[in-house]
């Protein structure tokens, strides 16, 4: 128990240390921004009825995907722009904008194109919600480059900003066109206004650094920014296959079960979300922090003991009020018109905590540049949509599937994270001894001459 103790307190102790080692400022715009959502959430929960409120969870559960991209391009922008001397932030920001808009475009093109299909499939009355996805989709490919720009040259005030800024006009514009009889087309709206306010209010917040011409020396040909590697797919594929697994369980239910039954389950979902945002919050502290690290640095084998600590603590704290007080967990979220939600909340609790534990482990591996932690990860969501496919006659029947799945998916990326982090720390070990015996040949040499 002693030892218990002071382990959750050095996890404790770690965690300050690792947010104030970064930028609090930033970690705390986050933490605001997910709190605003949420918000936006409940307020779109008690002004929508639940067959509505059901389908504007399922299409921006599907929209979760984005933030992949969103955080790859974005971290590709901060290194770039890092790495540069200031008049090439103009380089770095053109060739990304570049890119994105025509990829944008193309999204947008595509979701409309199939937004008939989509919308059979999940039983939505109407394609109109998914083409006002595809705006949204279109704009979330603009706000990460000039994100990218302000948090690359370390403009953390102004970054901050425009993170909160997002979901304040999205949560203003969505609750006017509610209001206004738009329901999900409204909510959705919403979304893509804030994404617009946000990259408008950024292009001039980096302005006057746009204004520097890039002049880049031999060591900075442009094309060397547009280069993209093997590393950088993989981790563009770990974080689609995690983001697929935290989502999958709301469009499954909007597919295979009633309006009023996918409304109900929504606040469920959207309570799961909360764990999945513990663990997506810590699992970027846990990359930054390790990545940094060198490899035979001694506090980077307990980097990823302590963090699984914290969130398998905070998750299960969680889970234990959702299975114990599962009513007022249901009317904080979604008000008393969701009190069927009561029945899903502890296994969606269950869910998470399992997927959060994944996820903590799978960012470690990828920190290190481990790769192999993909084929367990693209075996999972195989085995999640199998199961899907053959066990949804009820709610329940579903995710005592997706459990199953998440149960042994940690097993098998437990395992995967033992036999790589001792293989890691044996080689940092093997090039360590060699450089220290070197360093004590040589002090020895020096005291006998």
């Amino acid at each position: 128990m002693q030892s218990l103790s002071s382990t959750i307190r050095g996890t404790s102790t770690w965690a300050f240390k690792s947010l104030r080692a970064g930028s609090i400022n930033l970690f705390g715009a986050l933490m605001l921004a997910n709190g605003i959502g949420y918000l936006y959430q409940m307020l779109m929960a008690r002004m929508m009825a639940p067959a509505d409120y059901g389908v504007l969870v399922t299409l921006t559960s599907i929209s979760y995907v984005l933030t992949v991209l969103m955080r790859t391009v974005q971290a590709w922008v901060i290194k770039a722009v890092a790495s540069r001397r200031s008049g090439t932030v103009q380089l770095v920001f053109w060739v990304a904008l570049r890119t994105m808009v025509p990829l944008g475009i193309l999204a947008f093109a595509a979701i409309w194109l199939a937004s008939g299909v989509a919308a059979d499939f999940l039983q939505i009355s109407n394609s109109t919600p998914l083409i006002v996805l595809g705006l949204y989709t279109f704009s979330s490919f603009l706000v990460p480059v000039p994100r990218g720009v302000l948090m690359g040259v370390k403009k953390i005030s102004a970054a901050s900003f425009v993170l909160v800024l997002e979901p304040l006009v999205r949560v203003a514009s969505a609750v006017v066109l509610v209001a206004w009889g738009l329901s999900v087309n409204g909510a959705i709206a919403g979304f893509a206004v804030g994404n617009f306010v946000s990259f408008i209010v950024s292009l001039f917040l980096i302005g006057s650094l746009l204004t520097h011409k890039a002049q880049p020396n031999s060591g900075e040909e442009p094309e060397k920014l547009s280069a993209v590697d093997r590393y950088a797919f993989v981790m563009l594929a770990v974080n689609t296959c995690l983001m697929v697994m935290s989502s999958v369980d709301q469009v499954a239910v909007k597919h295979y079960f009633s309006e009023q039954i996918a409304g109900q389950y929504a606040v469920a979902f959207l309570l799961g979300r909360v764990i999945v945002m513990v663990a997506m919050s810590l699992g970027w502290v846990v990359f930054t922090r390790s990545a940094t690290m060198l490899p035979g640095d001694p506090r980077r084998a307990h980097l990823m003991t302590r963090a699984l600590v914290l969130v398998g603590a905070i998750s299960v704290v969680l889970t234990g009020a959702y299975l114990v007080a599962p009513g007022l967990a249901v009317h904080l979220m979604g008000g008393a018109d969701y009190s069927s939600a009561v029945q899903y909340v502890g296994m969606v609790g269950i869910e998470m905590t399992l997927f959060s534990l994944i996820y903590i482990q799978a960012y470690y591996l990828i920190s290190l540049r481990k790769t192999q932690v993909i084929w367990p990860l693209l075996i999972g969501v195989a085995l999640e949509v199998g199961f899907i496919a053959e066990y949804h006659d009820t709610v329940t029947e579903l995710l005592v599937g997706l459990i199953s799945v998440m149960s042994m998916l940690l097993l098998v990326v437990s395992s995967l994270s033992w036999w790589l982090l001792r293989a890691h720390t044996d080689n940092a070990i093997a090039v360590v001894r060699p450089s220290a015996n070197s360093e004590i040949s040589d002090i020895t040499r020096q005291g006998v001459a």
